[in-house]
């Protein structure tokens, strides 16, 4: 079996999208050779491609950009040491990156949260029915056992908090990745029985400042916000879940991008 052959079993999976724009595709690499193992991960950075060239692997499945922009374009960094350092390891492993993101976004449910949901275990707990599992009345905890929770689950070294971090909460929502919302779409999640939000990337000025104000009147209102790759990493997680019985006997490795973040 062919990297490329691989690629297409999981476009036949994924629901097909109809946008010539997409980020999805090759972003280095020959699809032509001969398949070895694949790796899975959210983020494709130096740490994780040198993991997966270690582990033997030639094709690296990731959910976000290698090269530092949406579309993974390089003339820029032609030069760059940084750059050329990673596409060195990359060159001499035989590595070909594939992304996979909008793909996995287009189904019903959204692919990242369907498995973010999988991997906290929530699916009992759902209480919506769109395509992105999105609210949970979890069984009644405080913020910071959630937090602790999540900590755990993620490998985090922290969770930035927003808002009140005592009482007693059920009523959740994740709301995972780039939410940059300019306008009142986030807000209003937050306006009605939601206590909770967890979150990837938001904009201060909008529910977050909404939820400051709110607590600071003593409304039972929090963020704990992840930051944008922690938040779709489970999703990438269970991926690798789904991957391997598309392509018997094909090794995959699931690797963890990790934590970005330190606290000083």
């Amino acid at each position: 079996m062919t990297i490329q052959q691989v690629i297409d079993r999981i476009l036949a999976y994924h629901p097909p999208i109809d946008d010539p724009k997409t980020c999805d595709c090759f972003k280095c690499g020959d699809p032509s050779q001969p398949v070895r193992a694949v790796a899975v991960s959210c983020a494709p950075t130096y740490a994780v491609v040198r993991q997966a060239a270690a582990l033997g692997c030639n094709l690296l499945v990731c959910h976000e950009p290698a090269f530092y922009s949406h579309f993974d374009t390089t003339d820029w960094l032609a030069g760059d040491p940084t750059y050329e350092e990673k596409m060195r390891v990359i060159r001499e492993s035989g590595l070909a990156i594939y992304r996979d993101h909008d793909h996995l976004h287009a189904h019903d449910p959204d692919g990242i949260y369907y498995g973010v949901m999988q991997e906290l275990g929530w699916e009992p707990y759902r209480a919506d029915t769109g395509r992105r599992p999105m609210f949970y009345r979890l069984p009644e905890t405080t913020v910071g056992a959630l937090a602790a929770f999540l900590k755990e689950k993620l490998r985090l070294n922290a969770v930035r908090a927003i808002g009140r971090t005592e009482g007693s909460v059920s009523r959740v929502a994740y709301v995972g990745g780039g939410n940059l919302s300019f306008d009142d779409t986030n807000t209003k999640m937050m306006m009605g029985e939601t206590e909770v939000m967890i979150a990837g990337e938001l904009i201060d000025w909008t529910v977050m400042s909404y939820v400051r104000d709110a607590a600071a009147m003593g409304r039972q209102k929090t963020i704990l916000q992840l930051g944008h790759f922690n938040s779709e990493e489970l999703g990438m997680k269970y991926a690798a879940r789904w991957l391997p019985p598309l392509i018997p006997g094909v090794p995959v490795h699931w690797i963890r991008a990790g934590e970005p973040y330190a606290y000083l």
